[in-house]
């Protein structure tokens, strides 16, 4: 059972990873392949650099020093270049200062250009797809989805904008960043085992302290950064209600009181970010370790010069690589923390993306009436809402109304008349019963042209931050201006729209 349950984990860990890359497409997959090879080969400059730097002080310091020999050992070193250069460049060279321009200059620049243009480039256009699709995802939900899962416009728009900066961040950077670092670190081993594998060995063990600091604050934050995200969620939906209902908070002098509120929700943030810096500030410190380490390594280094015939820039070239590659690695694990973060929204997107709801109004499929005369009924209908399942609203309600009549329903609040108008547009579906138009019950019919053959003016009109032409136009994207007129001429605002400076192009402001 343990196995079973740990190995559910693990698919769980892998597809919250790999949802991070669910929106990539062919040429991000190229950009992606094109900046691993910048990362790695950025990694891999440093170790080069100290391969050539130990051969150099091996030359400058030795005892018995000659232009001849140094050029000879610099020739080495620089025919292991050219044949990387004749593989690369696939032309031959017997410039020797060439080669070393075209492998310092040219090649950091290429891998370091390949490393943050295609990383930066990728993760521009992945988040732009995943926030089209997640914005399109939560226009498609039915409701009932917004009464349960969405308690304001914030969680909607926290998820457009924050969470998908998150892993536009880990995938413009993070990534990028921990991929450099895990070459640079195997690069630095590699090198140090080539140019003295006792000592190269000798400082293994030191990973350990200088890996342990940065998985200890990548964990800390990963469960310190969710708790200020929810304090942050707490103090925004503060501010939130407070500018929605900014008259009404006018009105009661309730600014005071709305300021301290927000102040008090800030509070649990604000104790969790010294916490968060408290673990920064001791990774930070922890790198101290590598002092010791040098120490410890100029000690059996200087052993090793005087009883193996080590070289001092070989000893120097391996405690730098041995140093440079674990303070790497260490860095470089601490962004597993937004690696996780990332995963943990980008599951979340996709849950939503990937969610059809039972009301779908993309869904082509249904009846469409040929003609449609009117008639609405209700039979036996029992309908609860979602989020309150405990109050019913109705328990065996009937109505019908012929085509061609005008109906008023009368009643209290909350006596269910705005619920028969939600029914009607299929906003929910009934507990029990059904209702029909024409003698068809509407669950059979498509969504889309259902809602299309209705006219609704709400108790609380919305309108949206256009003209009042492209308003009107929401009702029916394909009119013509003459639509437009006679759907204002019917409903008795013409005469208001025509005697405005613009017309119909007047601009709606709020």
């Amino acid at each position: 059972m343990e196995g079973k349950e740990t190995g559910k984990k693990t698919m769980k860990s892998f597809r919250s990873i790999r949802s991070i890359f669910m929106h990539a497409d062919g040429v991000d997959w190229v950009l992606m392949g094109l900046g691993l090879i910048g990362a790695v080969g950025d990694g891999f400059t440093t170790p080069l650099v100290l391969l050539i730097t130990s051969k150099l002080m091996n030359n400058l310091g030795g005892s018995s020093f000659k232009t001849e020999t140094f050029m000879q050992s610099i020739s080495k070193v620089l025919s292991i270049l050219s044949i990387s250069h004749l593989l690369f460049y696939g032309k031959k060279t017997n410039a020797l200062l060439d080669v070393a321009l075209l492998y310092v200059a040219c090649g950091s620049w290429v891998v370091c250009f390949l490393e943050g243009y295609c990383w930066t480039r990728t993760g521009e256009r992945q988040t732009a797809r995943m926030r089209e699709k997640y914005l399109r995802a939560v226009l498609r939900q039915d409701v009932g989805y917004f009464d349960l899962h969405v308690t304001s416009t914030s969680d909607v728009i926290t998820s457009v904008s924050s969470d998908s900066f998150v892993i536009q961040d880990v995938l413009s950077e993070k990534l990028p960043n921990f991929l450099m670092s895990a070459s640079m670190f195997v690069g630095s081993y590699i090198v140090g085992f080539i140019l003295l594998w006792r000592l190269a060995i000798v400082g293994l063990p030191f990973i350990v302290l200088l890996v342990i600091p940065g998985l200890m604050y990548g964990r800390a934050l990963i469960s310190i950064s969710s708790k200020i995200r929810e304090e942050y969620n707490e103090a925004g939906f503060v501010a939130e209600q407070a500018i929605s209902s900014v008259r009404t908070v006018y009105a009661f002098s309730g600014e005071r009181k709305t300021i301290s509120k927000f102040s008090a929700a800030l509070q649990g943030s604000v104790k969790l970010g010294i916490r968060q810096g408290l673990a920064k500030g001791i990774t930070i410190g922890s790198n101290g370790i590598t002092f010791a380490m040098w120490g410890f390594m100029s000690w059996y280094g200087s052993r090793m010069v005087m009883y193996h015939g080590a070289q001092g820039g070989t000893v120097f070239a391996v405690a730098a690589a041995v140093a440079i590659g674990g303070v790497s690695l260490g860095g470089g694990l601490s962004n597993l923390k937004y690696f996780f973060e990332a995963a943990s929204v980008g599951e979340r997107i996709m849950e939503v993306i990937n969610r059809v709801p039972k009301i779908d109004s993309n869904n082509p499929e249904g009846l469409k009436l040929e003609k449609v005369r009117g008639e609405v009924e209700f039979k036996h209908v029992k309908f609860v809402y979602p989020s309150r399942p405990e109050t019913s609203i109705f328990e065996d309600f009937c109505l019908r109304v012929p085509s061609g009549k005008t109906v008023a329903l009368v009643g209290g609040s909350g006596s269910g008349k705005s619920t028969v108008i939600s029914l009607l547009q299929r906003f929910y579906n009934p507990v029990a019963g059904e209702i029909l138009i024409d003698g068809v019950s509407i669950d059979k019919l498509q969504v889309k042209w259902l809602r299309s053959q209705m006219g609704l003016v709400s108790q609380e009109p919305a309108l949206f931050a256009t003209s009042i032409k492209e308003n009107i136009l929401f009702g029916k994207e394909d009119a013509t201006m003459d639509d437009v007129v006679e759907a204002a001429k019917a409903s008795n605002a013409h005469n208001f729209i025509s005697q405005l400076p613009n017309g119909y192009e007047t601009q709606v402001r709020f």
